[in-house]
């Protein structure tokens, strides 16, 4: 009775620990678990003199389809952004769920130049039509990255020019966007006219 009653407990806090690192609707890593795993790829980066990459996507007008079609459909079509997400990764690569419908994805061991093809096959991936019952919707997302040490020196700076990047992004309706400090001086005011 006292061994089944410990394992019982360790699968129980086995699951307390999944459910506090990993985001409910998709199952992907929450924030708390991509911070983590950025500053173990930073201090990896930084060991092995590399550089490493961060993507910030936000899904461009799923508020409207949200507000329109509902919640239901608004989870389902989330859920399969998430799984389209992970179809494009490599085994060492992590996407993120941040909230809503913004997503973060780690892009260990790549250079600018990679991380804009990866962002462009994920584009592809996420701009194919979904169906669900009679709905058919397209959808098409905004995405900022920056590189580690180019344009940032630890998580929070990396995380913050990520999102700036993917800000200016949506601002510019460019699609993706890479960070550059000399357009960060005045993404202030876009981001609040934005936002």
């Amino acid at each position: 009775g006292v061994a089944r009653d410990i394992t019982e407990r360790k699968r129980h806090i086995a699951d307390l620990e999944y459910q506090a690192m990993h985001d409910s609707l998709t199952g992907l890593p929450n924030r708390m678990l991509l911070l983590d795993r950025l500053q173990q790829g930073i201090r990896t980066a930084r060991r092995e003199k590399k550089t490493l990459a961060l993507l910030v996507m936000d899904l461009d007008r799923f508020k409207e389809i949200n507000d329109t079609l509902g919640h239901h459909i608004g989870d389902l079509l989330l859920q399969e952004v998430a799984r389209r997400m992970q179809d494009v990764l490599r085994g060492s690569d992590t996407v993120a769920r941040l909230g809503g419908d913004e997503f973060a994805i780690l892009l260990p061991g790549n250079s600018e130049e990679e991380a804009i093809n990866f962002a462009s096959s994920m584009k592809s991936s996420i701009s194919k039509s979904f169906e669900f019952d009679t709905f058919r919707l397209s959808l098409d997302a905004s995405m900022g990255i920056a590189l580690f040490p180019e344009h940032a020196k630890n998580t929070d700076e990396l995380l913050r020019h990520s999102e700036i990047a993917m800000y200016l992004a949506k601002a510019g309706k460019k699609g993706v966007f890479v960070y550059d400090y000399g357009k960060d001086k005045s993404s202030a005011k876009k981001i609040k006219l934005i936002t």
